[in-house]
């Protein structure tokens, strides 16, 4: 039998409650990135986030400066996040804020021997909580861009699942409808949703809407993936712009009513985007070191990968056929 994502039940009960409010699909949907009330993952269930016997790095924090400082001193590592992206970050069926990027957030927090506190929001406010200080880093899926790399410190790049292909990012469509699309041209004069500051807004703006001279092509960034999925599920667009990876999870737990378009985003003008990074504000550039310490030991030992995989167990993804 099929293994349903919990997120895709989530989203669809989401929106059979909205359908019958007669809410709009705007509203807000999820509450796993709705609050913004920190999370202490030690206390919601330890045994799950425990990394107490895994190498750590040889870390010299006698002379931390800035935000590191702070963090050693109050004994709290505050680390933002969207969780609505598994299996990097979501909440799941218990409740917990879950994912092989919030296992590298409490690693981290191990390795400075310091509590974790989570701060949740949607994708957008993860990028104002580091910038006023809510949170000290945040790790929610983020890609490598140059407006990032400018405006904050940026982490050495890390991959969770080596063995995977070159990361990808794609569209996915209605079911029935993947046979309409061949090339980027053919989503001209559609309407796409995705989430606002991803890097698929980078690539849609870069690669679909450059492409229509008539400006006939509707683009909604939305919050939260929740939001773009509700908007495919309910009719309000033609097609979602995510990565691969999670556009595969999308339609292998929809039940058949998502499909890939089979249309992939040219990557080649934007440099090497492989892997994942963690941004700090910038300037803090003690705290970005050490956390570019904790990720070289977790990937060196594999600790990331097995995350990954567990994680990914967890959410209940599997390749879509």
């Amino acid at each position: 039998m099929k293994n349903t994502n919990s997120t895709f039940k989530s989203i669809t009960a989401a929106f059979l409650s909205l359908t019958l409010a007669g809410c709009s699909s705007t509203a807000a949907v999820s509450s796993s990135a709705s609050s913004s009330t920190g999370v202490n993952m030690n206390l919601a269930n330890p045994e799950k986030l425990d990394c107490s016997d895994l190498v750590k790095p040889d870390l010299d924090l006698s002379n931390a400066t800035g935000v590191l400082a702070d963090v050693l001193e109050e004994g709290v590592l505050t680390v933002a996040t969207s969780p609505d992206y598994p299996p990097a970050e979501w909440v799941d069926d218990n409740g917990t804020i879950y994912g092989h990027e919030m296992m590298i957030a409490k690693y981290i927090a191990e390795c400075l021997g310091v509590q974790l506190e989570i701060e949740t929001s949607d994708f957008s406010s993860t990028f104002v909580s580091v910038d006023t200080g809510k949170a000290d880093i945040a790790l929610s899926g983020y890609g490598l861009k140059k407006d990032r790399e400018e405006a904050y410190e940026i982490s050495v790049g890390y991959v969770a699942d080596p063995e995977s292909e070159e990361s990808k990012h794609t569209l996915i469509v209605p079911a029935g409808q993947e046979g309409n699309y061949d090339s980027l041209d053919d989503f001209v004069g559609k309407k796409i949703m995705g989430q606002a500051n991803s890097l698929q807004e980078m690539y849609v703006t870069d690669e679909i809407l450059a492409l229509d001279t008539d400006g006939t092509t509707q683009f909604e960034k939305v919050a939260t993936l929740d939001q773009a999925i509700l908007g495919l599920a309910s009719g309000k667009c033609d097609a979602v712009a995510l990565d691969n990876s999670t556009a595969e999870n999308y339609v292998a737990s929809s039940e058949g009513a998502f499909a890939l378009s089979g249309v992939y985003f040219d990557l080649t003008p934007y440099g090497d985007y492989s892997g994942n990074i963690a941004i700090a504000k910038k300037g803090e550039t003690d705290m970005i070191e050490a956390v570019n310490a904790c990720l070289k030991t977790a990937v060196e030992n594999g600790y990331v990968h097995t995350w990954y995989l567990n994680a990914k167990a967890a959410a209940g993804i599997q390749e879509a056929e």
